[in-house]
């Protein structure tokens, strides 16, 4: 069994495959039954994140009659015992589209429901918050264009669509003496668990339209209102009540429903349509949603970014497209309002339910940057679909959908996809791989060339003995994750066309004991990677029978076993410039120091490249191991990154070096690479403990001196940028405004007086650009008020007293009276970005790397800058910035807001 870096329970077992996955700002959700579990993994054992599933009324679509209910096309949901709530799939946005700039959970649920939820921010408690349904947004769709029911017949077949049980019994009679399967993937394995509670029969209540009132036999007078009434007026009933025989009922997921529940109450007492049953069936299967998937954000600096596409596959094989923007600001208190959701386009993908997904993005030599998105469906069939990225970006309501088939995977086999993934590797940018896992185990990866779109079959095996529930490709492509029913998790690296198999298991310092869950669980649900990739999550559900029934039984269902990758070769070309000592560990040889020290430095120089969020707690955690069993590999690994951080500068060939001119060096190296540096220094180098400082008890002081010395210098020139660029915005703001040009869109400075002062401050320490705009600003006094805020005179905010600048960080009230008393002065908090004093009256932006207070936020251009803006003149549309992005200025980190300890919260570093 993998030795992994910590395990927690979750009081529900999934149901589904792909049940887990992680969060581009370190959050993972598991669709655990019917609650999804949000977990931090730096603190499994702390408070946790809930989405609670409730029941839900069947779609207000219409009734059928009695006898229509044996039709072939009704039976599979007539006879449905999935009564109880379920989490089907769920998946994590990018960051930046919830209210904090952090991610959107999508969750599909087993009724065919999807909702999108946010963290609770200002509501201090753990259920998270419902922003949108997309299912009720869909419904108002379809009903506005009758269902498609007007443009002549239905589009697909009925059978094939709405009837789960064709493909599954063409498996059941191929595979299910191979391996055991027979139609789990669509129903919850829930059901399966012995001693299980039996259900009750369903019980119904029928009523039918009585034809003689106005309005109630007619479909066209129907109400379509989503919200239905579970009661009417008892004289309405007693004129619709008729014999069984002549009942029209409305069918649930849950089985067979009262119609009284379906009922609109909308200020009418009116019913559902009567239709039939291929047109309920037909509706039924549009509105039920089986998988969703957020796209990737495009990696481009333009419009394009502040928006992305979330993907929902039905029942039916249609795949709906809804477009997400950014909220116009961001906030940690209660304003700001995520916009609806657009529909941009309903695809026919397939002619059977669409049950697997896998987005990505391509950045082709040939042409510009575009979205690929591959489907699965229960028929076995895989397409792979590109989107255009114009289009998109100009869509405002639902019309040609802006997507074109690329490939078609044909394939011997039939039988159902489970799990889809999709990688662009770095090399060669003209390839995709796709790895796509079935319910009979077998694993196929394909390799796309986006010059000719023709796909072709790398490598086929029988990798599993059941469901394969999860599929993730890790390294650029270079290596590939998959789990199964079979309790089963391995790691495949593509050599040659073929797939081979590497252990699942690595070598590290310090692994907590543990015990082998393998023999306690019985099922693998679903993995995913973190965001460095040095980790995986799986999901199991645990063995009953294994379990005390008294104590762990009843409130221990599933575990997530998180699990280090990192020490083991994973495809990639190793770096061989570490020193390697053969007494640094008795666990490690030097091939396991090799592996960890080339799959670390890849995994920060992608940091480098400025296209994600930097979140580096796999990394961190990782090295901060590796600070207290092997100093001296180390600082020999981070010693050979700092200069290659750095290696842009001819100058820049010995870390002796780089020490004594960090200065000059540090203004020509991007922000992204001064804030890696600090989040290192922070919280590896100069960690708290004094006696894991590297080289052990017995170092010097020496080391420490360095890495401080080098967080010093990186923090002074970031300081500097920042006081350039705000300066800079505020002459193109005057620039603007004695054109008579609108700068309403350009950000607007703030804090310009407190950083003049601190110049003056600094005078003989800053670089001699920035002096000279400082006395550029100093020529502007009588018009800079105009353009920026420019407020010299501080109080404080508890006594009124006066406070006078003394420090970019903190400040003290009443320190130039000499009558105030040391022990009556309030110590007050400075905003990091702007120097101006905090507000103590509004919640404040807070990083849990460097623990500073923003007040004011920053362009999101800041952080994408190559150099410093000294060295080049930048023009004015690099203010222009929405919405402003909530990152520290010092570290790159995602602000948030600081949450007391009870309460979930996310780790990025």
């Amino acid at each position: 069994m993998a030795p992994h870096y910590q395990a927690t329970t979750l009081i529900a077992s999934p149901s589904y495959p792909n049940a887990i996955t992680w969060s581009s700002e370190n959050l993972v959700a598991v669709a655990s039954g019917h609650i999804v579990t949000i977990l931090n993994p730096a603190a499994l054992d702390g408070p946790r994140g809930l989405v609670v599933l409730g029941p839900s009324n069947p779609f207000p679509i219409g009734a059928v009659n009695r006898e229509d209910l044996f039709e072939p096309c009704l039976v599979p949901t007539c006879l449905s015992r999935d009564t109880e709530p379920c989490a089907r799939s769920v998946s994590w946005s990018q960051q930046g589209f919830a209210p904090n700039s952090g991610c959107l959970l999508a969750v599909c649920s087993g009724d065919g429901r999807v909702n999108l939820y946010r963290p609770p921010i200002f509501e201090f408690g753990d259920n998270w918050v419902k922003v949108a349904d997309i299912s009720q947004l869909l419904l108002n769709y379809y009903q506005s264009i009758n269902f498609r029911e007007d443009d002549g017949p239905i589009s697909f077949p009925l059978e094939a669509a709405n009837n789960e049980q064709a493909p599954q019994e063409k498996l059941n009679s191929e595979h299910g003496h191979d391996t055991g399967y027979a139609g789990e993937l669509q129903e919850p394995l829930s059901c399966k668990v012995l001693g299980r509670r039996k259900r009750k029969p369903t019980r119904f209540e029928g009523y039918v339209y009585d034809e003689d009132e106005d309005g109630l036999g007619a479909s066209k007078d129907a109400d379509f209102s989503p919200n239905p009434c579970s009661t009417l007026s008892k004289g309405f009933m007693k004129k619709i009540v008729k014999p069984v025989h002549e009942m029209a009922v409305v069918i649930g997921e849950g089985g067979l429903q009262n119609t009284k529940e379906a009922l609109s109450c909308n200020g009418e007492n009116k019913l559902v349509p009567l239709i039939t049953a291929k047109q309920y069936a037909c509706r039924n299967a549009h509105l039920f949603s089986l998988v969703v998937a957020w796209s990737p954000v495009s990696p481009s600096h333009d419009t394009t970014s502040h928006w992305c596409i979330l993907a929902v596959g039905s029942k039916s094989g249609d795949v709906s497209f809804w477009k997400i923007h950014k909220p116009e600001h961001y906030t940690i208190d209660v304003g700001t309002v995520n916009r609806d959701p657009i529909l941009v386009g309903v695809l026919q993908a397939h002619i059977s339910g669409v049950c697997a997904m896998s987005w990505e993005v391509t950045c082709a030599s040939s042409s510009k940057s575009s979205l690929l998105l591959a489907t699965g469906c229960l028929g076995g069939s895989v397409k792979i679909w590109s989107g255009d990225m114009k289009g998109l970006n100009q869509c405002t309501d639902v019309k040609e959908v802006p997507f074109s088939l690329l490939a078609e995977v044909t394939t011997n086999s039939s039988a159902p996809v489970s799990s889809i993934s999709l990688s662009a590797p770095a090399q060669p940018r003209d390839e995709v791989n796709l790895a796509i896992g079935r319910v009979s185990g077998s694993l196929e990866t394909w390799k796309l060339d986006l010059c000719n779109n023709k796909i072709e079959n790398s490598s086929a095996c029988h990798a599993h003995d059941r469901v394969v529930t999860g599929l993730s490709w890790g390294f650029d492509g270079h290596s590939l994750y998959s789990c199964s029913q079979d309790n089963s998790a391995r790691c495949w690296i593509l050599e040659k066309n073929q797939l081979e198999e590497v252990p699942v298991y690595t070598n590290f310092p310090e692994l907590k004991e543990s015990t082998d869950l393998s023999v306690v669980s019985d099922r693998c649900f679903g993995l995913t990677l973190a965001p460095g990739e040095l980790m995986i999550a799986v999901v199991r559900s645990l063995d009953p029978n294994m379990l005390d029934p008294m104590y762990q039984a009843r409130t221990q269902k599933a575990v997530v076993e998180f699990i280090w990758i990192g020490g083991q070769f994973l495809g990639i070309a190793l770096h061989k410039n570490i020193h390697i000592s053969s007494e640094q560990s008795v666990m490690l040889s030097e091939t396991n120091f090799l592996w960890w020290g080339s799959n670390i430095f890849w995994s920060l120089k992608k940091y480098e490249k400025g296209e994600t969020g930097l979140v580096l707690w796999d990394v961190i955690a990782a090295l901060r191991v590796f600070k207290k069993s092997s100093p001296i590999f180390l600082e020999t690994l981070l010693h050979n990154w700092v200069l290659d951080l750095f290696s842009d500068d001819q100058q820049c060939v010995s870390f002796d070096i780089l020490y004594q001119s960090r200065n000059d060096m540090m203004s020509k190296v991007s922000s992204r690479k001064l804030h890696l540096l600090n989040i290192i220094c922070r919280k590896v180098m100069l960690s708290d403990n004094a006696q894991y400082s590297p080289g052990g008890e017995n170092s010097t002081s020496v080391s420490t001196d360095l890495w401080n010395n080098l967080l010093v210098s990186s923090e002074r020139e970031l300081r500097e940028r920042l006081v350039a660029f705000t300066f800079a915005a505020v002459l193109n703001r005057l620039s603007y405004f004695q054109k008579g040009t609108c700068a309403e869109n350009m950000w607007f400075p703030v804090g310009v007086a407190q950083m003049y002062t601190w110049l003056s401050m600094n005078n003989g320490k800053v670089h001699n650009q920035l002096k000279s705009l400082r006395s550029t600003i100093k020529g502007l006094r009588s018009r800079i008020s105009s353009v920026c805020e420019y407020s010299v005179e501080e109080s404080c905010t508890y006594c009124s007293a006066p406070v006078h600048f003394e420090s970019p960080d903190v400040a003290l009230c009443g320190s130039g009276d000499p009558v105030t008393s040391p022990a009556e002065r309030h110590k007050l908090s400075r905003c990091t970005a702007s120097m101006r004093l905090c507000s103590v009256l509004q919640p404040i932006w807070y990083c849990v790397c460097c623990e500073g207070m923003v007040d004011k936020l920053v362009p999101g251009t800041f952080f994408t800058m190559t150099t410093s803006p000294l060295q080049v003149n930048h023009d004015g549309e690099l203010f222009y910035s929405a919405p402003v992005v909530p990152l520290c200025p010092f570290c790159g980190i995602l602000l948030q807001r600081l949450m007391p300890e009870f309460l979930l919260s996310v780790s990025p570093v």
